[in-house]
């Protein structure tokens, strides 16, 4: 698997919560941006060697990709069909604020080649809503998706946030409710991390706003280990549940088997060839040092801030970091085997004997033979399961 991701770091409005790369009051920018981004797309595919036979996934991040026009959206996909070709079964995926998907867009974006929409709601209450920052409501996330329905989109995902300052079980109940009943194809939910540097941290800080405690937050993820299963979802990643594998976001799943994947744009983020590579987070410094590649035609990276080269060791470890976030499918012996030329127990056999002690993990059957998974308290106390492999 293969995966291009394109980071679009425009938004009309910073949410409280928010440490993203991702700039307010930018908006004249977005031309230079987008031919930017086109420029480092061709370069990329004309210098970089050893590329996969064609990409599986396309992902539009942000920031909010629903600000960019639509016809850029297709200039974009289709310049990567021309580059890098597409597999037949692509999956395009955009991430969309509801109060961007103005009535058509959607429809728009799904014939520019936008296949799978995931849709930021993170509350359907207003005080939610507003002590994040967020500048829609819950009727326009409601009819955002469906008019995303009525366009033709036959693969939604919607974001939710629990733990937020203010919120009861009762009230993520409501949330985890009113999801389903739009029927989405796919949730992804989130604990509220409290960054510094973000407003909402600082008013933590201040004592003006009380977080959320931990056995709360722990409560509500529990309620949508449960509830979601009797709606028909099943979870496959720490955060993530599906209606069927069909419906998992395979390029997220990328990210998670640690397969190779090129980042376009400011603050974007590839690894490939046994690189690790982040881009510039300056607009302005990576729109100058893209438009400036005839100085550094064989740069690969041209906007490059950190490259790191991997060892075989990080990449193991890195393996099973992320690997383990897969509930369903953990990390397959067999592949690891097949990747590394060693067995996952010769390589951590100290880590394996310890969250095995612990319960935390279990080896299960599969057709390729045994997957190393999270158990039910691995998946409560995932961080002690990863941290044993960083």
């Amino acid at each position: 698997m293969f995966g291009i991701y394109l980071h679009i770091p425009f938004c009309r409005r910073r949410c409280k919560y928010c440490d993203f790369i991702t700039y307010a009051g930018k908006d004249e920018l977005m031309p230079g941006y987008y031919a930017a981004l086109i420029s480092e797309l061709r370069h990329q595919a004309n210098t970089l060697q050893d590329l996969p036979s064609q990409v599986d996934t396309v992902f539009f991040g942000g920031g909010t990709p629903s600000l960019f026009k639509a016809e850029w959206i297709k200039d974009l996909i289709d310049n990567i069909h021309k580059e890098y070709g597409l597999a037949k079964d692509v999956e395009i995926s955009l991430e969309a604020n509801p109060g961007t998907l103005a009535p058509g867009f959607s429809a728009s974006l799904l014939k520019a080649g936008v296949n799978r929409l995931s849709i930021g709601v993170q509350s359907f209450i207003d005080r939610d809503l507003a002590l994040l920052g967020r500048i829609h409501s819950p009727s326009q996330a409601v009819d955002a998706i469906h008019s995303a329905r009525r366009a033709g989109f036959s693969n939604i995902s919607l974001d939710l946030m629990f733990g937020i300052p203010g919120q009861s079980l009762a009230d993520w109940q409501t949330n985890l409710r009113q999801a389903v009943a739009l029927q989405p194809d796919h949730l992804s939910l989130y604990s509220l991390i409290l960054e510094p540097g973000t407003q909402l941290f600082d008013d933590v800080e201040r004592g003006t706003i009380q977080p959320v405690s931990e056995d709360l937050s722990a409560d509500m993820y529990e309620m949508a280990l449960d509830s979601l299963v009797e709606e028909g979802f099943s979870q496959y990643e720490i955060s993530n549940w599906s209606r069927g594998e069909a419906f998992e976001a395979r390029h997220n799943k990328i990210y998670w088997k640690n397969q190779p994947y090129l980042g376009l744009g400011a603050g974007a983020h590839s690894s490939i060839n046994g690189l690790r590579v982040a881009n510039t987070t300056s607009i302005e410094e990576y729109i100058r040092r893209v438009d400036d590649l005839q100085s550094s035609p064989k740069d690969a990276f041209p906007a490059a801030e950190e490259t790191l080269r991997l060892d075989p060791y990080t990449m193991q470890q890195e393996t099973m970091m992320l690997g383990m976030r897969l509930t369903r499918e953990g990390v397959s012996k067999l592949e690891f085997r097949n990747r590394f030329g060693k067995a996952i127990e010769d390589v951590f056999s100290r880590e394996l004997e310890r969250i095995i002690a612990r319960k935390l993990v279990e080896w299960r059957t599969f057709p390729d033979g045994p997957h190393l998974v999270l158990t039910r308290g691995g998946i409560l106390l995932g961080n002690q399961v990863f941290q044993e492999f960083v």
